[in-house]
């Protein structure tokens, strides 16, 4: 009875020793899971909220502290849901291990697609939230982009992602044609539609999509002045060089990515491109360059190290103009990087050049 005893407690230890050494062994794991992905937030399906800026401000300039607190409120979910995604894929740009490097981009495809299943920003329920939208489509559809096709095996959730961005990229069209105002349907908001659009038509293969960011293109670069500052933007008063920033980023990206993509130049005047790209960052180092056009001083801090987030197009800009004086300007800047453009521009464009060689026939 006592071997019979003694043999019972040799077995419990014997399993619990094995519980315990899978337990370490399975720890490993989890945490690696944990770092290669976060936790994706709850899907965000509707926005409404006013405008940023005082009821009889008609350049858009008067900031109302109350509704811009609100709208920043709004959007900050999806905005912090971008970010995470572009950490995530700047992650997977510089990792070695082909492993690990696949589970950053299974994260990014498994979480856009939880939005995507959703149907998330499906309700846009005012002007405003309709006009802040197109800006987060695109960011998700770069980051989506990035990782793409990167795993095996995740086509169909793929697709049904593809199917979600086609949807919301239709209805930033809609808006655009019918329902902004002639402001908005020319300036940095149009730019950022353009970008969300062009990017969906590339990851769809859908040329009018396509053709569209490509027209709105054009008609940003032909409007801009011969200086190559963008009228509308001027009429901001003090925040005028920061909306001509803000028109930029979206702009040169949708042109470097169309480009690369196999539509020709996207739209694009290169060398008005050239002439906008180099009267912004001669005037975020002098904004008093601005101060001339419209006589107000304005709200960028001086230097270009004071604006690198809003500068990160001028990664995508050197890839598709070979412009290698202005990558002097920022070269000791590195890295440069914007989320809603992907994360980071220096490792996405990293030592490229973008040919405008028309190569898509669909």
């Amino acid at each position: 009875m006592a071997d019979l005893n003694h043999w019972t407690l040799n077995r419990h230890i014997a399993a619990s020793l094995l519980a315990i050494t899978a337990a370490m062994a399975t720890a490993p794991a989890a945490q690696a899971a944990d770092e290669t992905c976060f936790k994706t937030p709850t899907p965000v399906m509707s926005l409404g909220f006013g405008s940023r800026y005082e009821a009889d401000s008609k350049s858009r300039s008067d900031i109302d502290e109350e509704s811009d607190a609100a709208v920043t409120k709004a959007l900050k979910p999806i905005d912090q849901f971008i970010q995470n995604l572009a950490k995530i894929v700047s992650k997977a740009q510089t990792e070695k291990d082909v492993a690990t490097r696949r589970a950053y981009h299974r994260c990014v495809v498994d979480s856009v697609y939880a939005w995507a299943k959703a149907d998330a920003l499906n309700d846009m329920r005012t002007f405003n939230a309709k006009l802040s939208v197109p800006a987060r489509i695109g960011g998700l559809a770069i980051l989506f982009a990035e990782s793409r096709d990167q795993v095996p095996g995740l086509h169909d959730r793929e697709r049904i992602v593809e199917k979600w961005l086609q949807k919301r990229a239709q209805e930033i069209v809609y808006f655009f044609e019918n329902e902004a105002t002639k402001g908005a349907a020319r300036n940095n908001l149009r730019a950022w539609a353009s970008m969300a659009v062009g990017e969906v038509g590339v990851l769809n293969r859908d040329r009018g999509l396509v053709e569209w960011s490509i027209l709105s293109n054009n008609t940003m670069i032909t409007n801009a002045a011969t200086d190559g500052s963008l009228p509308l933007e001027m009429n901001r008063q003090r925040y005028a060089l920061h909306y001509q920033l803000h028109a930029m980023t979206p702009l040169v990206a949708s042109v470097a990515r169309l480009c690369e993509a196999g539509y020709g130049k996207g739209g694009a005047d290169l060398d008005k491109l050239r002439t906008m790209a180099h009267f912004s960052v001669k005037a975020v180092k002098d904004p008093k360059i601005v101060q001339k056009i419209n006589g107000k001083s304005q709200t960028v801090k001086p230097g270009l190290k004071n604006n690198l987030t809003s500068l990160a197009w001028l990664e995508p800009y050197v890839a598709l103009t070979n412009d290698l004086d202005m990558e002097k300007e920022f070269a000791s800047l590195r890295p440069l990087s914007n989320s809603k453009l992907g994360g980071n521009q220096t490792n996405l464009y990293d030592d490229q050049r973008i040919s405008c060689t028309i190569t898509v026939q669909n």
